[in-house]
């Protein structure tokens, strides 16, 4: 009753920090890590930070929250196992990372991948699930990495998105109207309470999406 869970898939190219965000989630050690190469699946019990403002008479306050975390290999030729793992752990929602220093098309296309794949996991007839996904409220989270590297500034981040992913996020959006779109910038890498708070609040933001 007091336990709830929050699954997500983590998606985008080899070296954009998708471990690093599992590891800092985790609060496990973050040096030294190498690439992913096969589903890896985390588990970690967190308590919001928002939890601690609530009145002592709710229960959301007492609650914890058991994120599953699914990690995909981000090389390109390992892109398929992405589709596997939607269809073997269907999560409630996707987060897709991105790193503004790598190359923007690969990332892009990646981008791409995770909205076709998403649409294989709901029929195997195309024009069954275009029709599904119209209805299907899953969560698409956009995340860009290592904001550090520009200034810490999320207005730069926002300006980076626009330039080089305002096509393909609105047409992710244009095929799945119905699912929970949103974007955050953060430094995995760079600790510090400001980047724990933005993590802190792309978890809460999944909570309020499934659990209001």
């Amino acid at each position: 009753m007091l336990t709830r869970e929050l699954s997500i898939t983590i998606l985008g190219a080899t070296g954009v920090g998708k471990t690093t965000l599992i590891k800092r989630i985790k609060g496990e050690d973050i040096e030294d890590i190498s690439p992913t190469t096969q589903i890896e699946v985390h588990s970690k019990r967190i308590k919001l930070k928002s939890q601690q403002y609530k009145s002592a008479l709710s229960l959301e306050k007492y609650r914890t929250y058991k994120v599953m975390a699914v990690d995909c290999p981000g090389d390109m030729s390992l892109w398929p196992y992405w589709k596997k793992a939607m269809q073997d752990y269907k999560t409630n929602g996707i987060i897709f990372m991105i790193d503004p220093t790598q190359d923007t098309k690969v990332q892009i296309d990646a981008l791409t991948q995770v909205s076709n794949y998403f649409l294989m996991t709901l029929d195997n007839d195309i024009v069954k699930a275009e029709r599904k996904a119209r209805k299907a409220k899953a969560i698409f989270f956009l995340v860009v990495n290592k904001i550090d590297l520009l200034d810490f500034s999320k207005a730069k981040a926002d300006e980076y998105l626009r330039e080089n992913f305002k096509a393909a996020w609105e047409h992710l959006k244009e095929r799945y109207p119905r699912s929970f779109h949103g974007w955050e910038a953060i430094s995995a890498l760079k600790g510090g309470e400001e980047m724990y708070d933005r993590i802190d609040g792309i978890f809460e933001t999944i909570k309020r999406e499934l659990y209001g």
